[in-house]
């Protein structure tokens, strides 16, 4: 068998650098396509509170659904990764624009002084990043394992899902004991 971690290491550069050729004005169509899927879950629709990330470089665009949960009154939460050792923590954000600060790798990330941490448990519904998803529904992350960190033994709840285009759904990809699958993976065209 393959060791994974060269083979995702590979895909990972494959996939951002496929990513980001995407034209802009190709990236904002499928980015709305695949936010309008999202939003129109009924699972979103239910849920009182929404874990997303902030977008980074040509990731899907999630400010929609950030102004979505908040105009619906959905408590958003979003990622900060924490002082070594490294894992994500969670934080309820009221205002974006008041409550975030350049973190690592200056994404913006809750300020902790501002912002109450929250418990996975208190979240109904996760858009989860991902490079790439396969069948089974696991998906290819940047590599920190971050994601698979927080969402390692979570019961029935959040919800979690992921949104590609659907050039990025693929059969199979490499994956380890600790990777956890989402319960969704949608495209522009499923």
């Amino acid at each position: 068998m393959t060791d994974p971690v060269p083979e995702k290491k590979r895909l990972r550069q494959e996939l951002i650098a496929r990513r980001d050729a995407l034209a802009p004005a190709e990236r904002a169509r499928l980015g709305a396509l695949l936010m309008e899927r999202v939003l129109a879950l009924p699972e979103f629709a239910r849920a009182r509170s929404v874990l997303t990330t902030m977008t980074i470089g040509s990731e899907l665009d999630t400010a929609p659904l950030i102004a979505q949960a908040r105009a619906a009154g959905k408590t958003v939460i979003l990622p900060r990764v924490s002082e070594p050792p490294r894992r994500l923590e969670i934080y309820a954000v009221e205002d974006p624009r008041r409550d975030l600060v350049p973190g690592i790798w200056d994404i913006p990330e809750p300020d902790p002084a501002r912002c109450r941490r929250v418990a996975l448990s208190e979240v109904d519904f996760a858009l989860v990043p991902a490079l790439a998803i396969d069948r089974g529904r696991y998906r290819l992350g940047y590599g920190a394992g971050f994601f698979d960190g927080l969402l390692a033994g979570r019961g029935a709840r959040p919800l979690c899902v992921t949104a590609l285009p659907a050039a990025f759904h693929v059969e199979s990809l490499p994956h380890d004991a600790h990777d956890v699958p989402v319960d969704l993976a949608i495209s522009e065209a499923s």
